[in-house]
């Protein structure tokens, strides 16, 4: 099967091409390339990279995972502009080529009218996707961890540069982080399989904890 992904190049995408192309599959990366913590995955067997942004979305598959998206705004990465023009414009190119499939890879808290230009522009592009008459999946997911991420690389780096990592006067939130190799099953359950057809997934990890136990366990794991 050949299977594009936009975002191909960052933290999610990269893991889901990997496993993609690990399984026989042919994978067409579409994004900026602006990610460059892994080289590797451009030039990896069976993965054609393809730089456009999402105004071009590029040479498109019998099935699409669309994981681009940006966390904070920069000239005219706008997330207007990212996640609901650039949503539009995928779902344009997509029904155009004749895609069967199309899994929209969204943010856990994504919801309309709650002040959040990102929480909100996440939801518009869920709706695009859901109105858009094609058989899809919509994944919701919080934080994601695992090789390569922001979260544990930022934690790492914290604890290597300062002996002590204060959370004083901070209210801490419980999270229930996910295992990206986790996040990549469903995803693959989703694309290849054709499971969870016209359905939106919440994805959480197994376990609730506060940010403080996290940094207790990557300090130990660095110990």
């Amino acid at each position: 099967m050949k299977i594009a992904i936009t975002g191909g190049t960052g933290f999610v995408g990269r893991h889901l091409a990997r496993a993609l192309a690990a399984a026989g599959h042919d994978v067409v990366l579409v994004a900026r390339g602006g990610d460059r913590r892994d080289e590797t995955i451009r030039t990896s067997p069976r993965v054609t990279f393809f730089g456009v942004d999402l105004s071009d979305p590029g040479p498109l598959s019998e099935v699409f995972a669309h994981c681009a998206g940006i966390n904070r705004e920069i000239g005219a990465q706008t997330f207007r502009s990212v996640h609901v023009q650039g949503t539009a414009n995928v779902l344009k190119g997509a029904r155009s080529a004749g895609v069967r499939r199309f899994l929209l890879f969204s943010f856990l808290r994504a919801r309309p009218n709650c002040g959040s230009p990102y929480h909100e522009t996440k939801w518009a592009a869920e709706e695009l996707v859901r109105q858009a008459g094609m058989d899809y999946t919509i994944l919701k997911a919080g934080m994601i961890y695992g090789r390569g991420d922001h979260m544990l690389d930022h934690l790492s780096h914290s604890l290597f540069t300062l002996p002590l990592f204060a959370t004083v006067g901070f209210r801490e939130q419980p999270l229930r982080p996910v295992a990206v190799e986790d996040v990549v099953d469903i995803l693959l359950a989703a694309l290849v399989e054709g499971r969870l057809s016209c359905r939106t997934v919440f994805v959480l990890g197994p376990e609730t904890l506060l940010l403080s136990e996290a940094v207790r366990r990557v300090a130990t794991a660095r110990s």
